[in-house]
């Protein structure tokens, strides 16, 4: 079980002002970090001993800027309890590289049009086709020849890689 440490606004905004990453930050400055950073449900915060759930923080802190307008706009009403361990988790960290690593997803979007012609293929070289080709490479041959074939390459190249989809659903 994890005890959680609970600041004041005024406590917290200086708990961010005292980390590495805002030495040379101004109070302003770390009181809008820390407003930004509840309203967005980053921080979590609590009023008398219950966390406030972070749909409901951002009207919350716009409630109190409008009925308090004297104070400044990124205030946040004493009352309010704030996580120190979600300040340490969001604010004491080295900024994130944001550069996607590795090689990107495959997005299967339903049969690609080499699945497509594989299946004509299976079709083409049916039992009951009267105009049965001899073997599956001739099958994939027509098909390139009458442009069925998207891409780029040669008739060869088409039709090896028309004859590896066959081979990977078809045969065993």
């Amino acid at each position: 079980m994890s005890s959680y440490r609970w600041l004041r606004p005024l406590r917290a905004s200086e708990s961010i002002g005292s980390l590495p990453n805002f030495k040379n930050c101004d109070a302003d400055k770390c009181d809008e970090l820390l407003w930004n950073a509840v309203a967005q449900g980053d921080v979590r915060a609590q009023i008398n001993g219950v966390t406030i759930h972070k749909a409901h923080i951002r009207y919350f802190l716009l409630l109190y800027r409008t009925a308090f307008p004297e104070q400044p706009p990124f205030t946040i009403s004493p009352d309010v309890g704030i996580s120190y361990d979600d300040i340490l988790a969001v604010f004491d960290r080295e900024r994130p590289d944001n550069r996607k690593r590795g090689r990107p997803v495959r997005e299967n979007t339903g049969w690609t049009e080499d699945q497509k012609l594989a299946f004509e293929m299976h079709k083409m070289l049916a039992f009951n086709n009267p105009d049965r080709p001899s073997s599956p490479t001739a099958a994939a041959r027509i098909l390139v020849e009458a442009g069925r074939v998207k891409g780029a390459g040669t008739v060869e190249s088409k039709t090896k890689r028309l004859m590896r989809e066959f081979r990977k659903r078809y045969t065993s």
